[in-house]
């Protein structure tokens, strides 16, 4: 299987280079010497898991089957004190059709039959509140249900996590299933209309989610063209749909064809196997706040996505935020960002077609079966730096910079590879052929290649590496 084969490369090649990166394995201070400050970002957090659940509206998208307005539909998960919680206290409710009703309502014990955190409806917030807000995006043909593992995960952590459903993905019967360009189109303005009413939310005395968020500390987060929102919503996109519009042969909705701006309340962005491709790289070079993408490793993307295997690498080489950090994991792919195995199962265990929608078959395309990397792997380094980013970042809280480093991912996570910059000086990336960047091809290491900045607009044809 060449996916193992890589994962066993790569474990290998770091393993050799452990000797002589004894200097850095110092600097790489492994958790338990700083658990007494902080929790262990490997494991749940010290704080319980609350759950709810809403809808945005937004006015000015309303359409003929929505006059009232563009419905957003919006999980939340939010820090409890554990002494809020007793054997009463009643499991969350995740309903699958938040629009019609017609699916569904999941509770949290069936996420966790498959290894997922515990989550409960609506207890009072941890009274440590305000926290950090974190708005997430699910992947195309998704639902905010196939980011539990992250929900809860980064709420026990302190964290308000507030994932979407985009109308259009066409995963619920009788919504449809829309051209990519109004995906495109959507996303950002979705993200920014959900922050609208959490902050509402956050400002009404007599809300339950009253005081919650942190109004200067919210960032941006996604999966996939997720991703791409968040991307969007740092650097803006010139026209929404004229990258990644070609679609089936469907023409482009030309209403689509517009700006798309950034939104000045997102401080910081994280992306899961986000679709960069989307953006121009002179787009991308717009984004100068802390940033950090983790995504499949360039082996695997060049096996089984060829002339893709700078996805990863481009957007890191054309953002210029601090900090900002590239997380390739060796044996991951593009499902192992979310917990679509898990809801997949869930789904046939009600009776349930997963496939059965247009665009849900579309977008899980991949097996659960056979996984180099195992989703609760995949969550742990996932969460893990997340967390770790987040806190530094975002809190603003030195405890878990160790992990944020080369050093720690060499001695500690071989499945991890960790890059700092792309750059080899300040004006790298603009030395370099017009339409090319150069990337380092692993870490530890100094070896390099080439790849073109636009994924879309020319053949991807990686020159050869100097």
């Amino acid at each position: 299987m060449p996916g193992q084969k890589n994962l066993e490369n790569n474990i290998m090649r770091k393993a050799l280079n452990l000797r002589a990166l004894a200097l850095l394995s110092l600097l790489a201070a492994p958790v338990s010497l700083f658990s007494k400050t902080v929790p262990n970002p490997d494991a749940k957090g010290p704080f319980e898991v609350g759950f709810t659940t809403f809808t945005a509206l937004d006015p000015s998208r309303a359409t003929a089957a929505f006059p009232q307005g563009r419905p957003i539909p919006v999980y939340v998960w939010y820090p409890v004190d554990p002494t809020a919680i007793n054997a009463q206290t009643s499991r969350a409710l995740y309903p699958l059709d938040p629009y019609f009703g017609g699916l569904p309502v999941i509770n949290s014990l069936e996420f966790e039959a498959h290894g997922l955190d515990k989550a409960y409806q609506a207890p009072s917030p941890s009274v440590s509140k305000p926290f950090p807000l974190i708005v997430f995006s699910p992947g195309w043909g998704t639902g905010a249900y196939d980011h539990v593992f992250l929900g809860t995960r980064l709420a026990s952590h302190g964290f308000v996590v507030a994932a979407l459903f985009h109308y259009g993905s066409g995963i619920v019967p009788g919504e449809p299933f829309e051209h990519i360009a109004w995906a495109l189109f959507h996303r950002p303005r979705d993200v920014s209309s959900a922050i609208d009413r959490v902050l509402a939310r956050n400002s009404a005395p007599s809300d339950p989610l009253f005081g919650l968020v942190q109004p200067e500390k919210i960032v941006a987060s996604g999966w996939s063209l997720g991703g791409y929102a968040a991307l969007t919503l740092a650097g803006g996109d010139d026209s929404a749909g004229d990258v990644c519009a070609d679609f089936r042969g469907w023409p482009t909705p030309p209403e689509t064809l517009v700006p798309s701006l950034p939104d000045g309340r997102v401080k910081a962005i994280v992306t899961l196997d986000g679709s960069n491709q989307c953006l121009k790289f002179t787009e991308l070079a717009r984004i100068h706040m802390p940033a950090l993408g983790l995504g499949e490793e360039w082996t695997k993307l060049a096996t089984g996505m060829p002339g893709m295997e700078t996805w990863q690498a481009r957007q890191h080489a054309a953002m210029s935020g601090h900090p900002s950090y590239r997380i390739d994991v060796t044996g991951a792919e593009h499902q192992s960002f979310s917990n679509t195995c898990a809801s997949n199962a869930i789904w046939a265990a009600h009776g349930l077609d997963p496939w059965a929608t247009e665009a849900r078959s579309y977008a899980l395309a991949a097996t659960c079966d056979a996984r180099v990397i195992q989703p609760s792997e995949a969550f742990r380094l996932v969460t893990k730096y997340m967390i770790a980013f987040l806190t530094k970042t975002v809190i603003g809280s030195p405890g878990y910079q160790p992990i944020l480093t080369p050093g720690y991912a060499i001695t500690s996570e071989p499945l991890i590879e960790f890059f700092e910059t792309e750059k080899r000086s300040p004006n790298a990336i603009n030395e370099d052929w017009p339409d090319y960047f150069t990337y380092f091809l692993h870490q530890p290491g100094t070896a390099d290649a080439r790849g073109p900045k636009d994924l879309q607009l020319k053949p991807a044809v990686k020159p050869p590496g100097r």
